[in-house]
């Protein structure tokens, strides 16, 4: 019994510890200073630092962060702890945690909160069993800067629906190419990731457009699908 106490006290004191270089990382990751170079400043070393760790022990602790209501009001908190839960889950698998980070998109409210979120998941690795929804409800935002955030945010993931969705929004803004030229362009980008043969022959039509951007992108997004085949 009284070893199991210590080893409590042990574990406890550990998980504080941690919990306090967190806390002080969010807080150097927010810090606006003088420096004479942005790559001199306390956030973006602080940022450097946040893609360097690599405790899975600290998912948890940055979840319970995110989730204190006395902490987590700062919207500032919030996308730097998003940034630091996605930078953990880069290196450790927690489905958990992933489906955690992708429903705290339907919470949050601020639009740059929404777009960084968004941004982080999108490069995180989303097997079939994840829900992809909570991402696929920004996709027609009037916000373009969420809205193409949540496009990309379909990168990566084997949900079959996130690539349904990506050949949607391709068959629907072909009709009129100038006037959606970039999010045909970040859609190109995510099916290049999700996509698979039997989306060559509409990455083909937009291959030969007379807009460089989407051609570009296509003729890339045929090659990379070719790739995986």
């Amino acid at each position: 019994m009284t070893w199991n106490i210590i080893n409590f006290l042990k574990i406890f004191s550990n998980n504080r510890r941690k919990e306090k270089y967190i806390i002080n990382l969010i807080n150097r990751m927010s810090t606006v200073d003088n420096a004479k170079s942005s790559d001199d400043s306390v956030s973006f070393r602080a940022h450097r630092e946040a893609e360097l760790i690599n405790d899975k022990e600290m998912i948890p602790i940055v979840i319970d962060l995110i989730n204190n209501p006395n902490r987590s009001q700062d919207t500032l908190i919030r996308r730097d702890a998003y940034f630091i839960l996605s930078m953990l889950l880069l290196k450790h698998e927690n489905l958990e945690a992933l489906r955690f980070l992708i429903n705290q998109v339907k919470i949050e409210s601020d639009r740059y909160v929404i777009s960084s979120l968004l941004d982080r998941i999108s490069e995180l690795e989303k097997p079939e069993t994840v829900d992809v929804e909570p991402i696929v409800q920004y996709i027609q935002n009037q916000n373009r800067t969420i809205r193409h955030s949540a496009i990309g945010a379909l990168k990566k993931s084997r949900n079959p629906e996130a690539r349904k969705v990506i050949v949607d929004i391709l068959l629907r803004y072909k009709e009129d190419i100038k006037k959606n030229k970039y999010d045909i362009i970040y859609a190109v980008s995510t099916l290049s990731y999700i996509g698979n043969k039997d989306d060559l022959d509409l990455l083909g039509e937009l291959s030969i457009s007379k807009i460089r951007d989407i051609r570009d992108s296509s003729i890339f997004a045929i090659e990379s699908i070719t790739k995986r085949q």
